[in-house]
């Protein structure tokens, strides 16, 4: 039975009590104005990165690995800005820094508890950045796993999407299994010998013709490294401006390569434009 004494004690304030006293309309604008700028500054690393890519496309000089450490590093920048964002928004209030020391006295069972239930994703997590950095394959790498071969399109910190070239569909791999995993790489060893043409066959053409073409022109170069996987042509887009072609051969040299490239469009544009006229 509770004491005359006890009956008429102050109940302990409630933590939603406490957060109200502390919240301040200055710590409520801070909050916003520092969401704002974190939004703002993740949107111009986005598009700066973008026109960077753009540059490179232009340049022609998008290798693989610099397509992979693009993307590595814009998502990287992406988890600083909000981290430190939201780390300082949570610093403006004095319950929440109260009850996040308080955390931190449970923090050795949780700790074993959270990761353990999330083991696998920061196992893919890990994995994902070891992939990035080391880079035993990039994006746009032709690689074979499990018996599926595809094109690398994108390397998340999770996993990994692969486009088949049977049918185009995607594949998506965790990024743990390539890991540990064999995964054999057509394009690792060879990525200045590699020689990629695109040609566009607009509405009306005939994609088959050409690919048949680009495919009889690389198959007929005579510097065509023969060790290496057989040329391939891929289609890459289909839309109302066309059918896109690709064309990825593997050549002795770099000027090989390069002297197929233009043999190859030289050759498309004599089908395509025959064709139109």
């Amino acid at each position: 039975m509770l004491s005359s004494l006890d009956a008429y004690a102050p109940s302990k304030p409630s933590f939603w009590a406490i957060l109200l006293v502390d919240v301040q309309p200055r710590h409520v604008i801070t909050a916003i104005v520092l969401l704002a700028v974190a939004s703002v500054l993740s949107r111009v690393v986005s598009v700066g990165f973008k026109r960077a890519r753009e540059r490179h496309l232009q340049r022609g000089t998008l290798l693989p690995e610099t397509a992979t450490q693009l993307a590595l590093t814009r998502r990287l920048l992406h988890i600083a800005i909000w981290v430190t964002s939201i780390s300082a928004v949570l610093s403006q209030f004095q319950a929440l820094r109260v009850i996040s020391t308080g955390l931190l006295a449970s923090a050795g069972l949780s700790g074993l508890i959270v990761g353990f239930a999330a083991r696998s994703t920061l196992g893919n997590a890990i994995a994902g950045l070891t992939i990035s950095i080391t880079q035993p394959i990039r994006i746009g790498d032709d690689v074979e796993l499990r018996g599926e071969r595809g094109i690398v399109e994108d390397i998340h910190f999770t996993y990994t999407v692969l486009r088949l070239l049977v049918d185009g569909r995607r594949l998506i791999i965790p990024n743990d299994a390539l890991a540990s995993e064999v995964v054999k790489n057509a394009t690792m060893g060879g990525v200045t010998r590699i020689a990629r043409a695109e040609v566009l066959v607009p509405p009306g053409g005939s994609p088959d013709t050409v690919r048949s073409a680009l495919l009889a022109v690389a198959n007929g170069f005579e510097h065509l490294d023969r060790a290496a996987t057989a040329p391939e042509v891929y289609y890459v887009r289909i839309d109302e401006r066309g059918t896109l072609l690709r064309l990825v051969a593997t050549c002795d040299d770099q000027p090989a390569a390069d002297r197929l490239v233009q043999k190859a469009l030289a050759r498309a544009s004599q089908v395509v434009f025959r064709r139109a006229l």
